[in-house]
């Protein structure tokens, strides 16, 4: 259930981030900064819960849900940690935080990488829950 936070709350923050001259000065950045940081812890958390579940997994005979297990292990976990660096950086620029078009189009990126990996975890559940319905 934890991995919804991280899957709202970052878009959300390229969103403030994008439109941040329709807000009032420095409300967009105070708010977005505030998002990635609750977004990123709760995806830290939600990455240990995963890395539980990624271990139970190894120990079934299901080779195939492995593999998707896998790749969305590293995928997403290869996002968290572009977002806690990104969480870094705004830190040391707080409250003053501005970005460009290419900071925008690399945090698009990491959105992206996050909804592979989602797709990732899905299709490893997915034909499980229809089992079991």
């Amino acid at each position: 259930m934890l991995v919804h936070f991280p899957v709202a709350l970052w878009p959300a923050h390229e969103g403030l981030h994008l439109f941040a001259s329709q807000f009032p000065a420095g409300a967009a950045a105070t708010v977005g900064f505030w998002l990635l940081v609750v977004g990123t812890a709760l995806g830290w958390l939600a990455a240990i819960f995963g890395l539980t579940d990624l271990v139970a997994l190894s120990q079934e005979n299901d080779p195939p849900r492995l593999s998707k297990g896998i790749i969305h292990a590293v995928v997403n976990g290869s996002t968290l940690i572009g977002f806690t660096v990104i969480v870094a950086l705004e830190y040391s620029a707080f409250p003053a935080i501005a970005h460009g078009g290419g900071f925008l189009a690399g945090e698009a990126v990491l959105l992206v990488a996050m909804f592979v990996g989602n797709y990732f975890g899905g299709a490893m559940i997915w034909p499980r829950s229809l089992q079991s319905s």
